[in-house]
């Protein structure tokens, strides 16, 4: 099945890596400062969050919170041209029109069921954004199962419950997933402090 929301066009597809570059720096990884935006507020919640259905809902009220006409999706890895134009014959973006995203987005990054989605194995490390620029979701699968949204303004809570547990801290989660390798989790706790510290996390 075809999907309008996947970019085929390079035109189309060099505009929104353009804008895509305005708001990350698409070689950096966690925990770096994967932003070259000064942004105000910074929000982490788990991976697995974003192919939830009920997301798509997080997403339109953000689109709707900050006046954009599309929110992207863009894989960093696998990377979007080299892997996904030339072996699946469209970028790896998808660009989405807020009226559409709760119909659409598991649908197209899905593609139902197919092995080389942004919900599978295609889709390890991404990034998501609105048109105004004014926010940008980091998400690593393959490193952190981490997403970390930033913003020019602070989000409403009841908004962010939808995505985030009320007790889901960063550094309890890090150290749960890395359990086996906690020396490694604590460095990555550390820069993430450091690199971030409106995220608000403290050391024990």
């Amino acid at each position: 099945m075809n999907y309008s929301e996947l970019i085929t066009a390079n035109n189309a597809f060099a505009a929104l890596r353009e804008e895509c570059n305005a708001v990350f720096d698409a070689n950096k990884r966690l925990p770096d400062h994967v932003f070259r935006q000064n942004f105000v507020e910074y929000y982490a919640f788990e991976h697995g969050m974003i192919m939830r259905k009920d997301f798509a809902m997080f997403l339109a009220n953000i689109a709707r919170r900050f006046g954009d006409k599309a929110v992207n999706y863009m894989t960093l890895d696998p990377d979007p041209v080299e892997y996904y134009y030339k072996n699946c014959g469209f970028y790896g973006i998808a660009s989405f029109e807020p009226s559409t995203l709760i119909d659409n987005y598991i649908k197209v990054m899905s593609r139902g069921g197919n092995a080389d989605s942004f919900r599978a194995r295609g889709g390890d490390v991404g990034v998501m954004w609105g048109s105004s620029l004014e926010w940008g979701i980091f998400c690593d699968r393959r490193s952190w199962e981490l997403c970390l949204l930033a913003s020019f303004s602070t989000i409403d809570e009841s908004l962010m419950k939808m995505v985030r547990k009320d007790t889901f801290q960063v550094r309890s989660y890090v150290l749960n997933e890395y359990r086996h390798r906690p020396e490694l989790a604590e460095e990555f706790l550390r820069d993430m402090a450091k690199n971030y510290p409106a995220l608000g996390m403290t050391e024990r």
